[in-house]
C-alpha cells in the first residue's frame, strides 16, 4: 500500500504525540492509524512508541511542584466577572434580605418602645389602687389559702 509522504509524516507526528495504541489517538485520527499501523514505514516509529508508552505505564509521574502551578496558571488571563457571577452574588444577598428586614423592624421597634415607655405611671398611687381593686373584684384570679386557683361560679 503506497501512502504519500504527507500522511507518513502526520502519522509520525500522531505516534509521538498520543503513543503506539489506537485508544489513545484522538477520534479523527484513528482512520489514520488504521491506515498506516501496519505499514513498514511506520514501523520503527511504532516500536518506539510501544516502548515509550510501557516506560510511561510503569513509571510514576513526580508530583507538580507549587512554582509549576503557578507557571502554569499564571499563562491564562485572571477569571472576568459575569453577568451570571453577579446574578448569583444578587441571588445570595437577596436570600438574606427577609432575616436582615426582620431583625431591622425588630430593633427599631424595641429602640422604639425603650423611648416612648413611661415608666413614672406604674409606680403612682392610683395605678396601684386600681390594681388592688382589679385583683379583689376579679372572681377567677382569686386565691384560696392554699394558693389554687378556682372558679367563683
Amino acid at each position: 500500500m503506497l501512502t504519500d509522504a504527507k500522511t507518513l509524516d502526520a502519522a509520525r507526528r500522531c505516534f509521538d504525540a498520543y503513543g503506539a495504541g489506537r485508544s489513545k489517538w484522538p477520534a479523527d485520527k484513528q482512520a489514520l492509524f488504521d491506515m498506516v499501523s501496519d505499514l513498514d514505514e511506520m514501523r520503527e516509529f511504532r516500536i518506539v512508541a510501544e516502548g515509550l508508552d510501557e516506560y510511561l505505564d510503569v513509571s510514576a509521574a513526580p508530583p507538580a511542584s507549587d512554582a509549576l502551578k503557578d507557571r502554569i496558571l499564571g499563562g491564562f488571563p485572571a477569571p472576568q466577572e459575569t453577568f451570571v457571577s453577579r446574578i448569583k452574588e444578587l441571588a445570595a444577598a437577596i436570600r438574606l434580605a427577609p432575616a436582615g428586614a426582620l431583625a431591622g423592624i425588630g430593633a427599631l421597634g424595641l429602640g422604639l418602645g425603650v423611648l416612648t415607655a413611661e415608666t413614672s405611671a406604674a409606680v403612682t398611687p392610683e395605678y396601684e389602687a386600681y390594681a388592688y381593686l382589679e385583683d379583689a373584684l376579679t372572681p377567677e384570679l382569686s386565691v384560696e389559702e392554699e394558693g389554687i386557683l378556682w372558679d367563683a361560679e
